[in-house]
C-alpha cells in the first residue's frame, strides 16, 4: 500500500511527492520520489494531481506528471516480488533512482541524474560574480523551468538537443500571449504558480530572444566543460544574430547642457541622478559594473575595475584617469557611504528620461525598434537609458580619436571585439575629414 503526500518544503510553487510505502507487518518505508509537482494542482484528500478538463498544454503537462507518479507506484509494487522481506530503505531508494534511469540500477549509472535546474543553480553560483549578471541568469533559469513544465519535458540535461532548443525559442517568443493587456494571466496560470515572475512577460523581439538563448548557450558550454553533458545541443543549433541600428548618443554639448541645468528648485533628486548619469557617461561602464563601484575603485588618480563580462576571459583591469569634471562630481558625494547614492536600475532609467526631457534635450534620433525591427524616430529623451551612457563615452571618444584599442582599454571590451562596433557611429565630421581628399 502506498500513501502519497507532498513535502512541506516549497521551491518556486513546486513540491516533491513523498510515498509512505507499506507491505506486511513492520515493512513501512518513507520515500522521496524525486517527482516535483505544482502545489496548486495537488489534491490532498485524493492523493493525486487535479488534471484540468480543458484540453491544452497545461492538461498534458499535469497528466504526464500524474502518469509518472502512477508508473513509479506500479514499479515499486512489482519490486516487492523480487526482494520482499529482505528489502531495506537503501534498496527502495536505489529502486527510485533506477526508475528515473529507465530501470538501470545506481551501481551501473553511478548517481541520480542531475537536473537542468540544479546544474543551472550551481552554474550561477560559480560564474555570476556580479549582481546584474546573476539577475540576468536567474531570469533565463526561470524561463527554462517554465518551459519544461509547458513542454512536459526538458528537466533532464541529457534530454536537451537542437529540437528542444527550437521549442524553447518559440516559447520565449509567445510567453507574453499568456497575459492580457492589463497583465492578467489568461492561460497557463500553473506555470506562474510554479515559477513566479515579478514582472509580466513582455513582447520579446529578436535581440531579447538572442540574449536569453546566448545565456543558455554559455550554460551548456559550462556543462560540456564540466562533463555534465556529452552532446552540447548548441553544436547543431544555429543562434540568430542580433540586429542593431546606428548607435545614437548625446554630444559633449548636450552632456554639458544637462550637467549645468539647475534641478534644485523643483526636482533636486533628479540633480543627484543627473550627476551619476554624467559620471557614467565619462567612464563608459556597463550598468552592472557601475553599480558595483565603491571608493576602493579610485586608485592613484584613476578609476580601476575588472569588467564582469570579461572577468573569466581576460581578467584585465580597465583604468580610466580622473578628469576635472569627474573629480568635481566625486567631491560632491565624498561623505556618502558608497561612491554614489544609487537607486534601483528601473528608477534610474526612468530618471534619465525625465532629466533629459526637463532639460530640453529633445533632438530627434532614428532607432531600430528591437521588437519589430522597423526604424522609428523619437526625441532622444524617450529612448535614453543607462546603457546610453556607455554609448556617450565611446561615441564621443571615437569622434575625437579613431583608435578602437585605446578606447577598448577603458571600456572593458576585449581586443578586436565585434561588439565594439555597436557603440560607435561614423559621424559626419569623420566623413568630412575622409572626403577632404576630393577637395
Amino acid at each position: 500500500m502506498i500513501k502519497k503526500t507532498i513535502s512541506k518544503k516549497r521551491k518556486g510553487g513546486m513540491s516533491e511527492v513523498k510515498f509512505r510505502f507499506s507491505y506486511k507487518r513492520g515493512r513501512v518505508f518513507r520515500l522521496n520520489t524525486g517527482i516535483m509537482v505544482p502545489v496548486s494542482s495537488w489534491n490532498v484528500a485524493k492523493e493525486h494531481l487535479i488534471v484540468p478538463r480543458i484540453p491544452g498544454r497545461e492538461q498534458i503537462a499535469i497528466s504526464r506528471l500524474q502518469n509518472k507518479i502512477d508508473d513509479l507506484e506500479r514499479y515499486l509494487n512489482s519490486a516487492v516480488m523480487d526482494m520482499g522481506d529482505t528489502a531495506d530503505s537503501q534498496y527502495w531508494h536505489d529502486k527510485i533512482i533506477a526508475f528515473h534511469n529507465g530501470g538501470v540500477m545506481p551501481d551501473v549509472v553511478g548517481a541520480n541524474p542531475e537536473t537542468l535546474d540544479d546544474a543551472f543553480g550551481l552554474f550561477i553560483k560559480q560564474r555570476a560574480k556580479k549582481r546584474e549578471r546573476c539577475k540576468q541568469l536567474m531570469v533565463a533559469r526561470r524561463i527554462v523551468r517554465r518551459f519544461a513544465l509547458y513542454a512536459g519535458h526538458g528537466d533532464e540535461l541529457e534530454h536537451w538537443d537542437d529540437a528542444l532548443l527550437t521549442e524553447l525559442e518559440e516559447f520565449i517568443k509567445i510567453e507574453h500571449t499568456f497575459f492580457d493587456k492589463n497583465g492578467v494571466c489568461v492561460s497557463n496560470q500553473y506555470l506562474y504558480d510554479a515559477v513566479p515572475e515579478t514582472r509580466t512577460p513582455q513582447v520579446r523581439g529578436g535581440n531579447a530572444v538572442y540574449s536569453i538563448m546566448k545565456r543558455l548557450r554559455t550554460f551548456f558550454n559550462w556543462c560540456e566543460t564540466t562533463k555534465r553533458v556529452e552532446n552540447n545541443p548548441f553544436r547543431k543549433y544555429k543562434l540568430s544574430e542580433c540586429v542593431y541600428g546606428t548607435p545614437y548618443y548625446m554630444t559633449i554639448e548636450e552632456l554639458k547642457l544637462l550637467y549645468e541645468f539647475n534641478f534644485s528648485l523643483k526636482r533636486p533628486a533628479l540633480g543627484v541622478q543627473r550627476d551619476i548619469f554624467v559620471f557614467q557617461s565619462l567612464v563608459g561602464m556597463r550598468i552592472g559594473d557601475f553599480y558595483s563601484l565603491t571608493t576602493a575603485n579610485i586608485v592613484s588618480g584613476a578609476l580601476e575595475y575588472i569588467p564582469g563580462k570579461t572577468l573569466h576571459e581576460t581578467g584585465r583591469v580597465a583604468r580610466i584617469p580622473l578628469t576635472p569634471w569627474m573629480q568635481e562630481i566625486l567631491e560632491r558625494y565624498k561623505e556618502g557611504l558608497g561612491l554614489f547614492p544609487f537607486i534601483s536600475q528601473q528608477k534610474y532609467n526612468k530618471a534619465i528620461k525625465e532629466m533629459l526631457r526637463i532639460a530640453g534635450i529633445n533632438r530627434v534620433v532614428t532607432i531600430l525598434n528591437p521588437t519589430t525591427r522597423v526604424e522609428e524616430q523619437h526625441p532622444i529623451f524617450e529612448v535614453a537609458s543607462s546603457h546610453m551612457a556607455r554609448r556617450n563615452f565611446i561615441g564621443n571618444l571615437y569622434a575625437s580619436v579613431q583608435d578602437p584599442d585605446l578606447i577598448s582599454s577603458m571600456t572593458g571590451h576585449v581586443e578586436g571585439s565585434k561588439a565594439f562596433a555597436r557603440y560607435r557611429a561614423i559621424d559626419d565630421s569623420i566623413k568630412k575629414d575622409v572626403l577632404a581628399v576630393f577637395n
